[in-house]
């Protein structure tokens, strides 16, 4: 008999959150309400991901890979699984359009698959744009690298520096300078959206886009000035430092992290899970404007430490014993690099030693094979996208067969540094009730860091609030409309701001009076032969009790004359609460004047007057 063992089922994994920008929101798996996603925030199997307009959220996966979900578009991640370094991750990206930097896939169990609608594209470690045309239909570029798009009518393979767009049920292939920019793919996209023209006329314009894009291309790189300092072949901690240097005012990008360049030297941290190794490599993007420009490729090896050699017994010259000892001063001031490095020695006679740093969750590899004789050196980065930069202390242990000797380093980490305070503050607006003349707003991202809150109303400083933690702020209007300003700066300079116009118009017993009544008897002589028969009159009518006597306050006035508009004022043609309006009376006749008063809280007042001619 046969017995059929079962396959060791993957474990799920998660991604994690590294940047949001906008209104972002996740649905979790069986549950049915959205809530607003955060920095910092585990993505798991099954969950939904959408961003609304001028939205972005960037999730950083295991391996060192990114995606990231751009406006208006709605992602589900059907597959987080790993096993024993294999991995199988599944988006479907079932609206819009994901930008993704995807790790060489190791193990021939990993797969990296994209769905988007009708097509499945299948990735082994590129670079480029996937999703949804507006209409609908699949649509893919790549930077780099190689990508497999299957459909009912067969497979199509694109490699870097190409661009697929939809033809019926397959694709066309371009090759074009702009492959793997958002932003032009977002044009072509708007170019298929016009059935009327043909596709080889839709080729024709966009080859002509793509050529000027490329005369562009090549003047903007050579303006850039970025230079990266050396990286090594390999390493074996689970991130790598990469400093570089830009002219300013250039956005530069790497993995899941974006800086604005200044003449100060920057740098990035690409971070992936400890158990991922192998190839690591990270493009380079930088922006200009809307232009996203490649600036170049990070790559090193991320390796296990070596395993030590294990000696022969022999006679060997006595070697002299080395305290273990932290030579870092202390405090260490972490500021400007975004890095604290511990320094100092151990004894490398002692038996079966390890010898590990720490730093929050933190934990290195074994230095004792890695360092230079008795010396040890090791760097640790530090800020609030790792989340550890509010650690007051950094440790050493060395662990012999004697026990464990701990050293430690009081850390004065200067949160007011860019390197150091790296996540923005994030501002939103949450409700607005004119005729309570309330609204409400929320500030985020603020976890260890102290916020400027500052209210700007037409120009104005109007308020400042100093914040030390998340916050949902509801505040009274001024009465009237006017323009609000609201933006939160941490203390290294990140800032968020929004401007909106607010109405307050207050739900109050404002009155509608006619001067003289509601009916006018009026005597009038004959008239000779031949003169005109028209009375003329003023109706004259007041309005009250409006809110700081602002006429803002009014939407409308209409008057009628027998059931006709004869007057009507709208919003800034009001600018008086008392009225003369003249009209004509017909002799003999009733003539019936009627008054509509529509003020901005809602309420309709209402008058009329009769002037009887006799």
């Amino acid at each position: 008999m046969l017995l059929a063992m079962p396959a060791i089922a993957a474990k799920p994994t998660s991604g994690k959150v590294r940047s949001v920008l906008g209104d972002v929101s996740r649905q979790k798996a069986n549950k049915t309400n959205w809530a607003a996603l955060r920095v910092g925030a585990t993505v798991e199997q099954a969950d939904k991901i959408r961003t609304e307009i001028e939205s972005q959220a960037i999730i950083n996966l295991p391996d060192g890979s990114t995606i990231s979900i751009e406006e208006k578009t709605l992602v589900v991640f059907e597959e987080l699984l790993s096993l024993e370094g294999n991995q199988q991750i599944t988006a479907d990206v079932q609206k819009g359009k994901v930008r993704f930097d995807v790790q060489k896939q190791k193990g021939k169990e990993s797969s990296f698959k994209f769905r988007t609608g009708t097509a499945t594209a299948a990735i082994r470690g590129t670079a480029g744009v996937i999703g949804q045309t507006s209409r609908g239909k699949p649509i893919a570029a790549l930077r780099e690298g190689k990508l497999e798009i299957t459909t009912g009518s067969g497979t199509v393979g694109i490699n870097g520096g190409e661009t697929a767009i939809p033809n019926d049920d397959s694709f066309v292939v371009l090759e074009l300078a702009s492959s793997g920019d958002l932003d032009f793919l977002n044009k072509i996209d708007s170019l298929l959206s016009d059935t009327t023209k043909s596709l080889d006329d839709l080729k024709k314009t966009i080859l002509a886009l793509d050529s000027v894009y490329a005369a562009n291309l090549k003047h903007s790189v050579d303006s850039l000035g970025c230079a990266f300092e050396s990286i090594p072949d390999s390493v074996t901690t689970p991130f790598l430092t990469v400093h570089g240097t830009c002219k300013p005012g250039i956005f530069v990008e790497i993995g899941a992290e974006r800086i604005e360049t200044t003449d100060e030297p920057f740098q990035f941290t690409p971070t992936w899970d400890a158990s991922a190794y192998g190839a690591k490599k990270f493009p380079v993007s930088c922006f200009v404007g809307k232009i996203s420009l490649p600036c170049g490729y990070i790559t090193t090896n991320y390796v296990k430490p070596a395993k030590p050699v294990k000696k022969v017994e022999k006679q060997e010259p006595k070697v002299e014993k080395v305290p273990f000892n932290l030579t870092t001063p202390s405090p260490a001031n972490v500021c400007k690099t975004g890095t604290v490095t511990l320094e100092g020695t151990f004894d490398t006679t002692a038996t079966n030693a390890t010898l590990f740093v720490k730093l929050g969750n933190y934990t290195s590899p074994n230095l004792v094979p890695l360092s230079q004789g008795s010396k040890f050196s090791h760097t640790i980065a530090v800020s609030d996208r790792i989340g550890n930069w509010e650690e007051k202390k950094a440790y050493a242990e060395f662990h012999t067969a004697e026990g464990v000797q701990t050293e430690s380093v009081d850390l004065q980490i200067d949160k007011s540094c860019v390197a150091i305070n790296q996540v923005k503050p994030v501002i939103n607006f949450q409700r607005y009730d004119s005729t309570r003349c309330e609204a409400s707003i929320s500030v985020s991202n603020i976890k260890g860091d102290v916020v400027l809150l500052s209210t700007t109303i037409d120009g104005a400083l109007s308020k400042e609030t100093s914040l030390n933690k998340d916050i949902f702020s509801t505040f009274k209007l001024k009465a009237g409309s006017h323009k609000y300003t609201f933006k939160a700066e941490d203390r290294a300079g990140n800032k968020s701001e929004f401007t909106k116009t607010l109405g307050c118009f207050p739900k109050v017993n404002t009155s509608l009076a006619v001067q003289g009544g509601n009916y006018e008897l009026i005597r009038a002589p004959l008239s000779p032969k031949g003169a005109q028969t028209g009375i003329s009159r003023n109706v004259k009518f007041k309005i009250a009790n409006v809110p700081q006597q602002d006429p803002e306050q009014i939407k409308r006035i209409t008057i009628k004359q027998n059931g006709k508009n004869v007057v009507q004022l709208q919003n800034k043609q009001i600018t008086d609460l008392n009225f003369d309006i003249p009209v004509e009376l017909a002799r003999d006749k009733k003539t019936i004047i009627k008054i509509e008063v529509v003020m901005k809280n809602g309420r309709i007042l209402n008058a009329s007057k009769t002037y009887e001619v006799r």
